[in-house]
């Protein structure tokens, strides 16, 4: 899969979309987008170590699968961004960072709902979603 051309699909679907990261199962970085203009609030460590605590507690709500369905997506919202993890493949998954409502950069994107409608559509490889 070509994780670059991915993190592109989910960077041009909304201006309102931060940061996008593309890790392994552990939470180690592979692969990481941008957006040219804004300031991360975390440091590059502070990134990494959050990345492998939501990486645990993904693997953790894999347990549960069985029981409950496949994970698609979860969502931890704060004050300054809201973050979207989604299981990419078995081996991955894809972080992304949202403005929250009062640090939008772009009041007519869309909003939590519909950008989770759309990585969702962009992850299931169906063209006629996208």
């Amino acid at each position: 899969m070509d994780f670059d051309n991915l993190l592109n699909r989910i960077m041009n679907s909304d201006p309102n979309i931060r940061h996008s990261i593309i890790t392994d199962i552990e939470g180690n970085i592979l692969v990481t987008s941008h957006r040219e203009g804004v300031r991360n609030y975390l440091s590059s460590e502070e990134t990494a170590a959050s990345l492998k605590r939501a990486a645990i507690a993904w693997k953790a709500r894999k347990e549960l699968s069985p029981k409950i369905g496949k994970g698609l997506y979860a969502v931890a919202a704060f004050e300054k961004i809201t973050r979207m993890t989604f299981p990419l493949e078995e081996d991955n998954l894809i972080f992304v960072s949202l403005g929250s409502d009062t640090v939008r950069t772009e009041l007519h994107g869309g909003g939590q709902k519909q950008i989770v409608e759309h990585i969702l559509n962009i992850l299931s490889r169906d063209p006629t979603k996208a």
